[in-house]
């Protein structure tokens, strides 16, 4: 990516796919796994992909869309480090008073394989929070010992809360890793936080009640109700909502609000496989 691209609905632009380098017990997101799964190598992070996704919205829209709308982000096939991906933005036609836009992520080093999906819109009437956001939490302190499996996840049993405050740093940290030079996230005394730090909030949640496992992020579906900015104190709520098994696979969809006073801002319904075929048995092996 240079510093001369310019990003706006219906210009496609250039970016090349960085591994977010983090403490993770998920072994997609590094070398060796994935591999031996039949993959090219290790998953660059789905929160990173979408903050990819968002940036010609971001650039044309700016904090009108930051600060609500309805959005849709399906990844259908693995992106790994220093692929080059391909990302058009085009408004959806005859659904210009919802502010409907599909973007398209193509990935030029396999072919130009279709690697991700996400639509946005602003729906009239904008929906309520979902139910579950009234939900209390379930309290308990001390360290997370207890590792995330099929039998620890109960549904619709709310996690214990997680409350920290938005930084300066989760910006300039996704900034980093995205080569995302918007100016939007560093203008003025609060500006708003980077939009795959919206959804790293999910993670934030379920990484305060259980030690994580192997996964790959399916899909995400989220509900912007209030613009989110650095310097706020907010709580997460994170809940469970629905696992089920296809293919020998396990999978969970995982509910996250995000409330700044008691307010509902953010809303993550995060899909992902917390078991992948295979892969026990190739752990197990190597131990």
């Amino acid at each position: 990516m240079t510093a001369a691209q310019t990003y706006d609905i219906g210009k496609p632009y250039i970016v090349i796919a960085h591994h977010v380098s983090h403490k993770s017990f998920n072994r997609m997101h590094a070398d060796g796994l994935p591999q031996k799964l039949g993959f090219r190598g290790a998953f660059v992070l789905g929160v990173a992909l979408y903050g990819n996704l968002t940036r010609a919205l971001v650039s044309r829209l700016g904090e009108e869309w930051l600060s609500r709308a309805v959005i849709d982000v399906k990844f259908l096939k693995p992106v790994c480090d220093g692929d080059r991906l391909r990302i058009e933005t085009h408004q959806i036609a005859g659904r210009e008073k919802e502010r409907a836009f599909c973007v398209q992520m193509f990935n030029e080093t396999v072919s130009n394989e279709l690697s991700a999906v996400m639509e946005t819109v602003v729906p009239d009437p904008f929906p309520e929070p979902d139910p579950t956001s009234k939900l209390q939490p379930n309290e308990w302190e001390g360290p997370v010992t207890q590792r995330r499996t099929w039998d620890t996840v109960i549904t619709g049993k709310a996690y214990r809360s997680y409350k920290h405050t938005l930084s300066a740093e989760d910006n300039t940290y996704w900034k980093g890793v995205l080569g995302d030079d918007l100016g939007v996230y560093g203008r003025g005394e609060h500006p708003p936080i980077h939009p795959s730090h919206v959804l790293r909030q999910v993670q934030l949640g379920y990484n305060n009640q259980f030690i994580g496992d192997n996964a790959v992020h399916s899909s995400t579906r989220a509900v912007i109700h209030n613009i989110l900015r650095i310097g706020e104190a907010v709580t997460l709520l994170t809940v469970p909502l629905r696992k089920w098994e296809k293919k020998q696979n396990h999978w969970l969809t995982t509910y996250c609000a995000v409330k700044r006073g008691g307010k509902v801002c953010a809303e993550i319904f995060h899909t992902q496989i917390i078991k992948l075929r295979g892969a026990e048995a190739l752990m197990a092996d190597k131990a």
